[in-house]
């Protein structure tokens, strides 16, 4: 898979890959929350993975989780799915932010 797994292979935003194996949470519409692989991250959505199914479709509402276990940082932000992928055995969901104030910088320091 190509690094921008977008669709179309175009976006807005300039998305920063993160290291391998981040994991963030997603609260489903059904308020299920299921840990997911971070695959990239801008100030406006994210790529995420999830190893087997995903019970989400386009325009679906849902929280996305990020937590910092070393600093104590979270940070929770709406958005709304743009697309879904199934690959082989992977779920990939590229999500748009509804509301953020937070900088490419600001978010991706939570993972370091």
């Amino acid at each position: 898979m190509s690094q921008d797994s977008h669709p179309d292979g175009r976006r807005g935003t300039p998305r920063h890959l993160v290291p391998i194996g981040i994991s963030v949470s997603l609260i489903l519409p059904s308020k299920q929350s299921l840990f997911v692989t971070l695959r990239d991250i801008s100030k406006t959505g994210a790529c995420v993975v999830r190893q087997g199914k995903l019970e989400v479709e386009e325009d679906d509402s849902v929280i996305f989780e990020a937590r910092n276990y070393d600093s104590g940082a979270a940070i929770s932000i709406a958005s709304s799915v743009r697309w879904v992928r199934k690959t082989g055995f992977n779920t990939y969901v590229g999500l748009s932010f509804i509301s953020t104030t937070l900088t490419p910088k600001a978010l991706l320091k939570l993972f370091s």
